[in-house]
């Protein structure tokens, strides 16, 4: 509570106008994701509520595609974005202030395509489903994958294992975080699963919560504080 009073009070003295904070987000089970009232919820989702309500900040969230949120953040000062990798390929991208929670990514197949790989280099002979701009798509093609040879980028997981379902003979290997696959089985059980062949052999990065770089800098202390104090 003191916090905030002098949140407010520095405001006052410095004479600055703080803007709303827009803050956007992808449905990404279980960590983020709209539950049946269309409600935000998921375990990640609920660590950045509670530090934003901490916070003396107005702000809304908005939930997009993978893509468009993340565009959102790169173009717009007063947006920030969560859970985004911290990859090397980011990192100059955005301002990073919390980290949220780790992913273990894998190349999975259906069983009925009895698909077995032993190294990287082999899953260059498949069609792979792979969400547009996410880590995992940015780390293959810095591998030798190809768009349009071996690699089909798609702009959202929901997207994703809609193809899985519905178009299957259309690929043959999705990449997906171990936590985003066990979720969907769980909620949509079939008789011919998606199993990991392959994990990622390679450090991935931290899911954060991350800003603009062009965020004003009272909405950047009050985010850091809170973050922190979680």
């Amino acid at each position: 509570m003191v916090g905030k009073w002098i949140y407010l009070v520095f405001i006052i003295f410095s004479g600055q106008c703080v803007a709303k904070l827009h803050i956007v987000t992808e449905h990404f089970p279980p960590a983020q994701y709209l539950n049946d009232k269309d409600q935000l919820t998921g375990h990640v989702a609920d660590k950045v509520r509670k530090a934003l309500e901490a916070s003396s900040l107005d702000y809304s969230i908005t939930v997009k595609s993978w893509t468009t949120a993340f565009n959102t953040a790169l173009r717009d000062p007063q947006t920030c974005i969560f859970s985004v990798s911290r990859s090397p390929e980011r990192e100059d991208q955005l301002l990073w202030i919390a980290e949220l929670a780790q992913l273990h990514t894998y190349f999975y197949a259906l069983n009925s395509k009895q698909i077995n790989l032993q190294n990287l280099e082999q899953a260059k002979q498949y069609r792979i489903a792979v969400l547009k701009d996410n880590y995992s798509h940015q780390y293959l093609l810095s591998q030798g994958f190809e768009e349009g040879k071996n690699l089909l980028p798609i702009d959202s997981f929901d997207n994703i294992f809609k193809i899985v379902s519905s178009r299957k003979n259309s690929i043959d290997l999705v990449t997906l975080p171990k936590q985003r696959a066990e979720f969907e089985q769980r909620k949509h059980p079939v008789d011919d699963n998606l199993i990991p062949v392959l994990k990622l052999n390679v450090k991935q990065p931290s899911l954060y919560f991350a800003c603009n770089k062009g965020i004003d800098n009272i909405s950047k202390s009050e985010l850091m504080r809170v973050f922190t104090s979680l």
